[in-house]
């Protein structure tokens, strides 16, 4: 086996990846990108392109093929089980109310719709995307649902929550609401005119490489001064034990090549910067929060590699 080709292969799919994270960074760095850029341009990313990525992704896929219900249960139960034994380990040993509901969320959640994608789309190009897409989209309700649960009943198990509030802002979520607009499209093979899809694929191009940028621009390595061990856990479960875990799992169910792949990259991507918002508006240690992103998204840069080098050295995908 020849194993410079294939870190090779690994390097030419991670390193522009990060090498646009970087640009992110050197670019907020060198004062060329202000704060207002950086937030309305992730608004965009957010709100129209990555939807409208996904939507493309899904519209030209046959959905017939490209839906397996083994996988998107396995994905489902997944991420909500490893929720599950993480609250339940963190509520026995964490006694700082204030940060558990912060390292479950930092643990457990990934940034799917960017870094989790970007890997998919490199690694298994159209095939990778639509599978990835897929499971973006049963994914991310499960881990929204989760993390405002961890935040919410972390200070008080008495606290309550606003369901119908909650199914709202999930249901009315643009991934969410473009995802289900494809799906009938892909599933009875509408064919929309060329027009439409040549500025829907200009859109879609310009997601990963400025969401990536994004990313590098709202990197603080400021934060991880102050880290703490629990942050370093959190690195050590969201990087190495639940993709390890996860992935072992799907290998055992038969899961292989892309589907597997998939699995394994969605979940061993870093934690969701999004993430950091929602602890600053609930009131949580959000210190934590930001350097448990800080530290997976940089450690993930060899995480990841190492991630892929093994599917591939292994003949898994």
């Amino acid at each position: 086996m020849n194993y410079w080709s294939q870190l090779v292969f690994v390097s030419s799919i991670t390193m522009p990846v990060f090498f646009l994270v970087y640009i992110g960074y050197w670019l907020n760095k060198k004062n060329k990108l202000s704060a207002g850029f950086t937030e309305s341009a992730s608004y965009i990313v957010f709100n129209i392109a990555l939807p409208v990525l996904m939507f493309s992704a899904i519209v030209k896929t046959d959905i017939n093929e490209m839906t397996n219900p083994s996988l998107v249960v396995f994905a489902l139960v997944a991420a909500f089980l490893s929720f599950l034994l993480l609250w339940w380990l963190g509520k026995y040993f964490i006694r700082d109310r204030a940060s558990l509901g912060v390292f479950v969320q930092g643990s457990f959640r990934s940034n799917l719709g960017i870094l989790g994608l970007a890997f998919c789309s490199a690694t298994f190009s159209e095939s990778g995307l639509a599978v990835g897409a897929v499971l973006l989209a049963v994914i991310t309700p499960i881990f929204n649902i989760l993390s405002i649960y961890a935040l919410t009943h972390a200070a008080s198990d008495e606290s309550e929550m606003d369901w119908l509030l909650l199914l709202k802002n999930v249901i009315t979520n643009p991934l969410i609401v473009a995802i289900l607009v494809a799906m009938p499209l892909a599933y009875w093979h509408v064919s929309l005119p060329s027009m439409v899809m040549q500025g829907i694929d200009y859109i879609a191009a310009m997601t990963l490489p400025l969401a990536l940028i994004c990313i590098g621009a709202s990197l603080s390595l400021t934060a991880l001064r102050h880290t703490q061990g629990l942050s370093w856990l959190a690195v050590a479960i969201k990087l190495l034990i639940l993709p390890l875990s996860i992935g072992s799992a799907a290998y055992a169910f038969g899961f292989r090549g892309v589907e597997l792949g998939c699995l394994v990259l969605m979940f061993a991507s870093p934690t969701a910067a999004a993430s950091y918002v929602m602890v600053r508006s609930i009131g949580g240690n959000h210190q934590l929060a930001a350097n448990i992103i800080a530290l997976t998204t940089l450690v993930s840069l060899f995480t990841v590699s190492i991630a892929i080098y093994l599917l591939k050295v292994f003949a898994l995908i």
